[in-house]
């Protein structure tokens, strides 16, 4: 017992006060709800115990030394991301994808919203469902692209209160959002199967609520696999990209401060990757990865200097001007 005594006080003494005080801060901020100690027991990797032992400052069980490497590891990755973050901003292709939203919205139609990949679907349907809370969205992904996981999310996100526990959930969540006009957005819909996709046909049909499926021009294929289900999505909004400009410099000021007076130059060379690799996302890659690049060097070089040399460390068949 005094050699438990002894470790929990030794503990005490070599504890990193500023790093202590670090964690609190960030668990009394407006963001307190992502340092709780289950989030950041899951995000060390530790047992939840340890981070509220830490944090009252009283004992601690386990190695100080490796928990405090990796809390300290935690909020250097913590900066690096939000350095790396790149407010949503609006402009013109979101301003369009809100527009062909609420005009399924008025018309409680079930419709297409296409644009090619990397060119904004994700951050328009951010900017809109933040506006429009009531909207339902429906994110796929490669594990989620069934019927089954589109029923099961819809049903969680309209709520279980009605539900007998007997009636089917499809037909449950027909009777509770038949006449709601709430719009489902449902994002990279080209990704859903067949059946799915079928599933989400008849689901409009039996509800009429408005529905957008948003996604690459891949959707159109998946269409036309079926002409009867091809029949009843009529409405198709290509959305192209229109000042490409905009948006690379908001994602040059972001990803890249401190320019220096090369914000031209840097966007010059922004047109040029969005020109060959046909999306945003690729500017946004490219420039992330370049100042990762400018911050680590041991000898200061320049942000144009940077994006080149983090060209040459993607997958790119091109050379830059």
């Amino acid at each position: 017992m005094e050699n438990a005594t002894h470790t929990q006080a030794d503990a005490r003494l070599k504890l990193n006060e500023a790093l202590r005080q670090r964690l609190l801060d960030q668990r009394a901020g407006p963001g307190k709800d992502n340092f709780s100690n289950n989030k950041m027991a899951k995000k060390l990797g530790v047992n939840s115990s340890y981070v509220s032992q830490y944090c009252t400052g009283k004992e601690f069980s386990g190695d100080i030394a490796v928990f405090e490497r990796k809390l300290e590891d935690f909020f250097r990755n913590e900066a690096r991301r939000r350095l790396s973050g790149v407010e949503t901003i609006s402009t013109d292709e979101t301003k369009s994808i809100a527009s062909a939203l609420e005009t399924l919205r008025k018309l409680n139609e079930i419709g297409c919203i296409v644009l090619a990949s990397g060119g904004g679907k994700t951050r328009g349907e951010e900017l809109y469902l933040k506006e429009n809370p009531t909207a339902i969205h429906f994110q796929v992904r490669a594990w989620n692209n069934d019927k089954n996981s589109i029923e099961g999310a819809l049903f969680k996100s309209v709520g279980q209160a009605g539900w007998d526990g007997q009636t089917k959930r499809a037909d449950f969540l027909v009777t509770k959002l038949t006449g709601s006009d709430r719009l489902l957005i449902i994002g990279d819909a080209h990704k859903l199967t067949k059946a799915a996709l079928q599933w989400v046909v008849d689901f409009w049909e039996a509800t009429l609520i408005p529905i957008a499926l948003v996604g690459t021009h891949a959707l159109h294929d998946l269409l036309m696999s079926d002409t009867q289900r091809f029949s009843r999505i009529q409405l198709w909004n290509e959305i192209k990209p229109a000042n490409e400009l905009i948006l690379i410099t908001h994602l040059a000021k972001s990803l890249m401060p401190e320019l220096n007076g090369e914000l031209g130059d840097v966007c010059d060379l922004g047109e040029q990757i969005v020109s060959h690799e046909g999306c945003y996302r690729a500017v946004y890659k490219q420039f992330k990865l370049a100042e990762e690049i400018r911050s680590g060097a041991k000898k200061a070089i320049t942000a144009v200097q940077a994006v080149r040399s983090a060209h040459t460390k993607l997958l790119r068949d091109w050379a830059l001007n």
